[in-house]
């Protein structure tokens, strides 16, 4: 399909859902959420929103958060591994780097490596809600959330409340390639007590594929095997003393065994296994005397991560700690204005055997002011002074606004983010004598990345349950960071290279800028009480310019067009669900590793369910049904079409 019948195939759907549309007018949507540190409905941001539901979770063709994150608007992925191995997330063309994720009010991101943010705590059974916040937010909740951020925020966290007892839920299933995954949890409620534990895991043998490094006479198995082994455990407890006072604690344990091949390197030496152990604990105190709302979170969470590159090299060892702490405290003032302050606080050390031993802190303070002029319109304004070890002092300014009439919205937004470089990028490799070419170097002297975004939106709710959302979206960013190809004689801050041998080496490219539109249609037909279809479509076009003499490794590296298509069709005990996804992009190539990342592709999941009694339903799922053969980073080969059947109970 090429790009121009794409684009007229998509404005066609737009046109011909809303010349279809009959019925009343559908409301505004007004699901509380935290784009900044107060809550508010969506639609008073002035941001553009996803609001990812358990109920909508639940129903889509997916087995892992960022599977379903490859259909939310503005969202790009680059994929590693499936089942939740390994992926790079983007929003509005960052790169990974400058996504913040968020887990119950608490920092995410590891202080390794942003590809390691997808490691998420949680089983999906636990997820209550999912916030996608397409552009900055470091204002309200720091450095890295340049493109947007993700906020999961689970069941025990959000207080739900349900009946006294224990309530159970989860799915079973088994599939090709000897696949093996569940994600069941368990919560009980009783009094002011609630519990909650949940296993999520995906284990399988992989696919067997040809060794390229065999070819080039590097390895002695002509085959290889793309396994995986996660298994992810959690538990949680909260506890309401009082009307004011409320208690959360939880813990959690992931375990990752993976084959890494070509995840990080382009050399044909690359033989890579990697096994990643993580504990993380997380609290919270809420507490509300008179007009105040007091919150009181932190987290802690250590790393071990081994990573073997080649049998005949010693393995690279890593272990991190991470410590956050934030004061948050909001109150009403008047009655249309709402103001919040805090502190926020981040500790990070790292000992490993191919990077040093290095320590990072950053403190910020941080105010947020919302107003409503009137029920039409809604303003959000806040300041952030961060003090980051890496850039010194540094003030983040944001604003919004938004006018809703009827049933239209109009929004807008500018932002200003920053972001210093990780332990990866300012040090891996450097404690390796003699490097391998091909491989990556750190930079020590890197500079902070600073970026300057604004968006206009609106959201048009129709007749008949029809929903029409529109961005266009502009940042412009200095000293980004990225991996550029350069040779060992130009770098002058690292003396254990080869002479003469070409290195991807961390630099800062002085400048580049983003421009992006974002559309998305929903429509929702309900013929009977057991007959319904839901269908949404998402369209995001993307353009980065940067320098033209850079060839770097991630900026830019993410579709010009991305179309995702979900459906939902229920037939009283039988549902089908799929979700399509569309990517136009630049193609690479590297034949020395089979690397070849096409120029579009399509990747479709279809699920099929049929509910044999009240709280159990049997399904079959088909994983890429179309076999399509492609790449998101060079080398990884995804797999084909991945059969599999199970169990889901609720």
């Amino acid at each position: 399909m090429s790009t121009q019948k794409l684009i007229t195939l998509i404005l066609s759907l737009f046109a011909g859902s809303c010349l279809h549309a009959q019925g009343q007018p559908q409301t505004l949507e007004e699901v509380t959420v935290t784009a900044t540190r107060i809550p508010m409905e969506a639609y008073k941001t002035g941001r553009s929103i996803t609001i990812i539901t358990a109920e909508r979770l639940r129903a889509m063709p997916v087995s892992t958060v960022d599977e379903m994150l490859r259909y939310v608007a503005g969202v790009n992925l680059n994929m590693r591994g499936p089942f939740g191995v390994q992926t790079d997330i983007g929003i509005r063309g960052s790169t990974f780097s400058q996504v913040l994720v968020m887990v119950d009010n608490v920092r995410l991101n590891d202080p390794l490596t942003a590809h390691f943010n997808n490691n998420i705590p949680v089983a999906m059974s636990e997820i209550a809600q999912i916030e996608v916040v397409r552009g900055p937010a470091a204002s309200s909740y720091g450095s890295d959330a340049v493109g947007g951020l993700i906020h999961i925020k689970t069941k025990t966290y959000l207080g739900l409340q349900g009946q006294e007892g224990l309530e159970l839920a989860g799915e079973l299933s088994a599939g090709q390639h000897q696949l093996q995954s569940a994600d069941v949890g368990a919560v009980l409620r009783s009094g002011k007590w609630q519990f909650s534990s949940s296993l999520k895991s995906n284990i399988s043998d992989g696919e067997t594929l040809p060794n390229p490094n065999f070819a080039a006479g590097t390895a002695t198995d002509s085959l290889y095997q793309n396994y995986f082994d996660i298994r992810t455990y959690s538990a949680s407890v909260g506890y309401k003393a009082n009307e004011d006072l409320r208690f959360y604690v939880r813990g959690s344990a992931d375990y990752r065994d993976f084959a890494a091949k070509y995840f990080y390197t382009q050399s044909t030496f690359d033989e890579s296994i990697e096994q990643i152990d993580q504990l993380w604990t997380q609290g919270a105190v809420q507490y509300t005397p008179g007009k105040h709302h007091l919150e009181l979170t932190a987290g802690y969470k250590v790393t071990d991560d081994v990573f073997a590159f080649n049998p005949a090299f010693a393995p690279n060892e890593h272990r991190t700690w991470q410590t956050f702490l934030n004061l948050n405290d909001r109150l009403p003032v008047g009655e249309r204005s709402e103001v919040a302050f805090g502190v926020q606080h981040l500790q990070q050390r790292i000992r490993s055997t191919d990077r040093g031993n290095h320590s990072h802190y950053s403190t910020g303070l941080y105010g947020v002011f919302s107003h409503d002029f009137s029920s039409n319109w809604h303003a959000n304004a806040s300041l952030r002074l961060e003090n980051d070890a890496n850039f010194g002092l540094e003030l983040l300014p944001q604003a919004s606004v938004s006018y809703k009439a009827g049933n239209y919205l109009l929004r807008a937004a500018y932002g200003r983010a920053v972001r210093a470089a990780d332990f990866t990028e300012r040090f891996v490799s450097s404690q390796i004598p003699n490097l391998a070419p091909g491989r990556n170097i750190g930079n020590p002297d890197l500079q902070a990345e600073r970026s300057d975004s604004w968006e206009v939106g609106s959201s048009f709710y129709l007749p008949g349950q029809l929903t029409l959302s529109a961005a266009t979206f502009y940042r412009r960013s200095t000293n980004l960071i990225d991996f550029s190809l350069r040779n060992a004689d130009e770098i002058g801050n690292v003396n254990t290279l080869q002479s003469g041998a070409d290195y991807f080496y961390t630099d800062n490219i002085a400048e580049a800028a983003t421009f992006g539109l974002e559309l998305t249609l929903e429509k929702a037909w309900a013929f009977s009480e057991s007959c319904s279809l839901k269908a949404q479509l998402n369209y995001t076009w993307l353009e980065t310019t940067a320098p033209g003499d850079v060839v770097s490794k991630y900026i830019a590296n993410h579709p010009s067009h991305n179309a995702a298509a979900n459906v939902q069709l229920q037939l009283g005990w039988f549902s089908l669900s799929s979700s399509t996804n569309f990517i136009v992009r630049q193609s690479e190539v590297t034949e020395a590793i089979s690397g070849q990342i096409p120029s579009q592709y399509w990747v479709s999941n279809l699920r099929a369910n049929v509910r044999v009694a009240p709280s159990l339903t049997l399904f079959g799922q088909a994983f890429n049904i179309g076999n399509t053969q492609y790449q998101e980073v060079l080398g990884a080969r995804l797999p084909g079409r991945w059969l599999c059947a199970g169990i889901r109970w609720q």
